[in-house]
Parts: C-alpha cells; sequence; structure tokens
C-alpha cells in the first residue's frame, strides 16, 4: 500500500481486521512486526525518534494526563516537538472553538477529539494519521472535522491522509481512495474514480461488504 503526498486515504475492515495494528506499525507504536512501515523512505520501526515527528497521529482523544489544562498539554507538545507550529496551533484553536482553559478531563467527547486532532495538525506532518476519530460525534461536530480536513490535505499539498474508520458517509465525505483489510492483508482498493461512481449509484456499502465478504479476488 503506497500513500503519496495530497491523498487522502481511507483504511476499512471489520473489527478486528487489523486496522488499528496497521496504523500503529505506520506510527511507530508497534515495534513487533514483520514487514516494513515507510514514511518518507524511514522504516520507523528502526528509524532514530526524530522520524516520529514526520506522522502525526490522533484517534478519539488526546494521549494527555487528563488533570492538564489544554493550553499546558499543547505548550508542552511545542516544547518537545521540533515541527510545531504556533500559528496553525492558534488558528486551529480559533477555528474549532476550543477553550484551552479548560481540564482535558472536563472536555465533552467533541472537543476531545478537537484537541487531539489540534495536536497532530499543529506539526504540520508529511503523513497525518486518524484511528476513528469521528465515531461517537454529533453530526455538526463531524462535518465541522471533515471540512478541516478536506481544506488541510489536497491534492496540491504535501501532506497525506491515512482515515480508519467505521461510517462510510465519512469515507465518502473525505476519501479518495480507500483501501480494505481482512485478517491483517489487504484484500483490495478502490480507486478514486471507483468510489465516486459507488457513491453516485448509491452502491458503496453494498460494494465494500462484498469485498470484505468475499476476501481476495483472483
Amino acid at each position: 500500500m503506497l500513500i503519496t503526498a495530497g491523498e487522502r486515504v481511507a483504511l476499512l475492515g471489520a473489527n478486528g481486521a487489523g486496522k488499528t495494528t496497521l496504523l500503529r506499525a505506520v506510527t511507530g507504536r508497534l515495534l513487533r512486526h514483520t514487514g516494513k512501515a515507510l514514511v518518507l523512505g524511514q522504516n520507523l520501526k528502526n528509524a532514530p525518534p526524530s522520524a516520529y515527528a514526520n506522522v502525526g497521529f490522533a484517534s478519539e482523544a488526546p494521549a494527555a494526563d487528563p488533570v492538564l489544562r489544554v493550553r499546558e498539554w499543547f505548550d508542552f507538545l511545542a516544547d518537545v516537538h521540533p515541527r510545531w507550529s504556533m500559528d496553525a496551533e492558534i488558528a486551529l484553536v480559533e477555528r474549532l472553538t476550543v477553550d484551552t482553559d479548560r481540564r482535558i478531563g472536563e472536555l465533552s467527547r467533541g472537543n476531545l477529539v478537537k484537541v487531539a486532532l489540534i495536536a497532530a495538525l499543529a506539526t504540520r506532518p508529511p503523513l497525518l494519521v486518524l484511528d476513528e476519530p469521528t465515531n461517537g460525534l454529533d453530526p455538526m461536530v463531524r462535518q465541522e472535522l471533515l471540512a478541516l480536513l478536506r481544506e488541510w490535505v489536497t491534492p496540491e499539498s504535501d501532506s497525506a491522509l491515512l482515515f480508519s474508520s467505521h461510517l462510510l458517509e465519512d469515507v465518502e465525505a473525505l476519501c479518495d481512495r480507500a483501501v480494505l483489510i481482512k485478517e491483517g492483508r489487504v484484500v483490495s482498493e478502490l480507486a478514486a474514480d471507483e468510489l465516486q461512481s459507488a457513491r453516485r449509484d448509491g452502491r458503496l456499502t453494498a460494494l465494500i461488504t462484498d469485498v470484505l465478504g468475499a476476501g481476495s479476488r483472483p
């Protein structure tokens, strides 16, 4: 599976298919695995710590102590992350209307996702990896985050997005290519034109279900 700058790629599969395991390998969080996960040509399994700065990761909540205030968490990240952009942090906080004086443990589900996403985007990473971030969000927050991601990763940008989700409506709205995995293996890829055709005809769900149910095709 190859992802290039400007692409927004969905990673799809049933529960237990291996999506989270694959994302952990790509982000360097899974060190004991076979094969290679290369980011900008570097295998994160053996790369120096500086290589991790090229990957921004967000899931359902920030990996922060809940007693910290949001601004304290961002200040810590700004101190330790070589790619942190204060301008990006300020712009994202304003756009997503996040109260940085609130403690992380006091935040709603939607605001936790916003804080996690800001922490990933403020590093301006070449590769942005999101693991089911929109699950359980109300429709307004979901649409707000999807719009931001569409603007952040465009065909002209120097960054790419790998997005794991169970929500096919988010895949339709955000991604231009889908990679389908089953039992830890890639079984199919849906190119942009195939995704668009399936969207228009209202058969995207049926197509994905059929591919995952059949497994690898000759």
